[in-house]
């Protein structure tokens, strides 16, 4: 195509990115740069979610701040399966973002009938001029039970349950004990006293800890299993555990990133069975700074297979019977429990962030239904192992860096600084600024966060304050560029501490074998380059806490629609054009008091406050009030509540007093699924 300079002066500017499509029909590709492209719906060209595409940008066009373009080319389909609904001709996809119907001729349809549930492979994609068709590969059922729901989610987020038959069949080369040649060039462990510390239903163990302290201070072992002993380069099951990337862990179960011989098997580190290790050794003066540290393969036993819950009792000296189970090691754990406790006071003086928010637990009946959804209790035991595997970390990626060789960085960059001046014009009005005064967002340290945190521990506001703290960070991803890491305060960060549900710490495990000379020749770390590999592990990290939540929510929703007409106290957790999110306290579940069932409903943004005429109040983030459940739509996933009244207000001085002018009120929004609410971003 001609460009015509007499309109426009200069050569419009193109791009290349993925797309992500919203439900309403438009999208945003987002750039190399992290910068988005807003995409009209109009000028869609047929993209679906996840697609490389190539943008034309308009010049002068912006929504919202984002450029504005349109999409000319499709560069990459990502979509080749999906889930949905059949109705006899079509199938309607389950995920609303793909906003196509596709064709099924009479001799695709695998015996399907309409009202089916099934599984489609696309034949034909949608283009502007012709109809997408597809393939029945599978018909689940017609009723949307828990376990139909699970596969339908993992589905749409491209995992799956079942393994290919090629990585099965080398399942048969992998043994099932460590044997006499595996031990060769490896330092024994077995002797000593290394524990595993995991919640009650965990499925795999694959770290290992033990502490010695000693006259200049404390020695500290971190074994990891050595999953790149039986997982090679350039295998049918590393492209497996490479196209999935990670673990996905729903409340019923786990879908595992790689077959359970080996996640559960010869590389779970059970106790009183040899398992082959990878060894981090670090040694700490008294005060917590890492001296000497040194990595090799090793032979280990664990001595015991401890949980959260019972190393908390064994701690608090509260339960005799757990006292008298780990009486054999209680020098060991205590000796831990100190090192952990300077790790924490060390990590806090140097800015390195800790988030106390809430993670929702699924309680299931024995029909596996959801009998409860409560907050999981954040325990010191959590912290201490955390502090040890956080050490373990940064001092291999301190030594792979010094090193000069290529790995995947976790990376975490400093917050934007619109985001930050925002954030702090809502905390002054609690009365709690993150900025002193004086200060520009631009000098920002980690260290402020924490003092904020400081400032309003104990205090009911101070889940929403971490909570807006963790909104206005920016991803942690993977890249191989060292952008150091913002909310640890380290320079220097990868992942290594979990290579059983983690793939980039597979990469770094397979790196650091050959910086040791332990894996000479090896073929290359993962099955792409490492910088593609860690955009491809970002990626598919973020599908999975997707893929998890939407699972949570389900869980919600069914427990809530036992409860309709029922009064509960909650917080008002966010807020939109379209309505008011309330997350509810006991059970925990989130839903929406819709923007149109509140007389003459008027948004500040950027106060994060809510007007309402009738009856004349204000709501704000954090506020507690009281809501009945009036509605839940299950396939949805979403509840939906009745204000009933405010109970307490987050602010600690009249909301009023920060914007004496209200906004005008907001447009009722479009009809159809409400938007999806902004992600909570990884922490680590």
């Amino acid at each position: 195509m001609k460009h015509d300079r007499r309109t426009h002066g200069a050569r419009p500017e193109s791009a290349k990115g993925a797309i992500s499509v919203h439900p309403r029909g438009f999208g945003f590709v987002r750039l190399e740069d992290g910068s988005e492209i807003f995409i009209p719906a109009q000028r869609l060209n047929s993209a679906l979610p996840g697609d490389s595409v190539l943008v034309k940008l308009r010049p002068g066009k912006t929504w919202r701040k984002n450029r504005e373009g349109t999409v000319v080319k499709i560069l990459e389909r990502k979509i080749i399966k999906f889930a949905g609904f059949y109705n006899g001709g079509y199938v309607v996809p389950r995920d609303e973002k793909i906003l196509h119907w596709f064709l099924v001729p009479r001799d695709h349809a695998r015996g399907a009938s309409a009202g089916d549930i099934v599984i489609a492979r696309i034949t034909a994609y949608p283009t502007e001029a012709a109809q997408g068709s597809a393939e029945i590969l599978e018909v689940l059922g017609r009723e949307l039970t828990p376990q139909l729901e699970s596969k339908l989610i993992l589905s749409q987020y491209g995992f799956s349950e079942e393994f290919p038959p090629a990585a099965l069949n080398e399942l048969r080369q992998v043994p099932d004990h460590v044997r006499g040649e595996d031990r060769s060039g490896r330092k024994d462990l077995t002797g000593l006293a290394l524990v595993t510390v995991d919640p009650e239903d965990a499925r795999d163990f694959d770290d290992a800890v033990a502490v010695e302290k000693t006259a200049g201070g404390f020695k500290l072992w971190v074994a990891i299993a050595d999953v790149s002993a039986y997982v090679r380069g350039g295998t049918e099951l590393d492209r497996e555990a490479y196209a999935r990337s990670t673990s996905v862990y729903f409340p019923d179960r786990a879908i595992p990133m790689l077959p359970e011989a080996i996640s559960s098997g010869i590389s779970s580190l059970k106790p009183e069975e040899d398992r082959l290790c990878m060894v981090a050794e670090m040694v700490f003066d008294h005060k917590g700074n890492m001296g000497r540290r040194d990595f090799y393969p090793a032979v280990m036993r664990s001595k015991f297979r401890m949980t959260y819950r019972g190393l908390q009792h064994f701690l608090d000296a509260d339960d005799p019977e757990i006292t008298r189970q780990y009486e054999a090691i209680g020098p060991n754990l205590f000796e831990m429990k100190e090192l952990a406790e300077i790790l924490a006071e060390r990590r806090s003086r140097r800015g390195g962030l800790d988030f106390e928010i809430a993670e929702p637990k699924v309680k299931l009946d024995e029909r596996g239904e959801p009998a409860d959804v409560f907050a999981y209790p954040r325990l010191f035991a959590h912290r201490l192992i955390e502090e040890f595997m956080l050490a373990a970390n940064q001092a291999v990626a301190e030594f792979l860096a010094a090193k000069k060789l290529a790995f995947p960085y976790r990376i975490h960059e400093q917050p934007e600084m619109e985001k930050i001046a925002e954030l702090n014009l809502f905390l002054a009005g609690l009365g709690h600024p993150l900025l002193r005064k004086g200060q520009t967002p631009e000098q920002l340290h980690p260290r402020d966060f924490q003092k904020l945190f400081d400032s309003v521990a104990g205090l009911p506001i101070a889940g929403l304050v971490s909570y807006l703290t963790l909104r206005s960070m920016m991803q942690a991803k993977y890249e191989l560029e060292n952008k150091g890491h913002f909310g640890l305060a380290l320079e220097h960060y990868c992942h290594f501490t979990s290579p059983i549900r983690r793939y980039p710490d597979l990469i770094v495990h397979r790196v650091l074998k050959q910086a040791l000379g332990f894996l000479p020749g090896a073929p290359a770390a993962a099955p792409e380059s490492l910088a593609a590999a860690c955009e491809h592990c970002s990626l598919r990290e973020r599908a999975s806490t997707s893929a998890e939540r939407d699972m949570v929510k389900l869980y919600q929703a069914r427990l809530l629609a036992g409860h309709l007409g029922e009064q509960f106290s909650g917080v008002v957790s966010g807020l939109t054009e379209f309505g008011v999110f309330v997350e509810l306290l006991k059970p925990m579940a989130e839903g929406l008091i819709p923007a149109p069932d509140l007389t003459g409903y008027a948004l500040n943004e950027k106060l994060h406050t809510a007007y309402v005429k009738f009856p004349r109040l204000e709501l704000h983030l954090g506020d507690q009030v009281l809501v009945e459940v009036v509605s839940v739509n299950l396939e949805r996933r979403e509840i939906n509540f009745r204000l009933i009244g405010v109970l307490a207000s987050a602010f600690s001085r009249p909301a009023s007093s920060l914007g004496r002018d209200r906004p005008e009120p907001t447009r009722r929004p479009e009809k159809g699924r409400r938007p999806q609410r902004e992600k909570r971003r990884s922490r680590t």
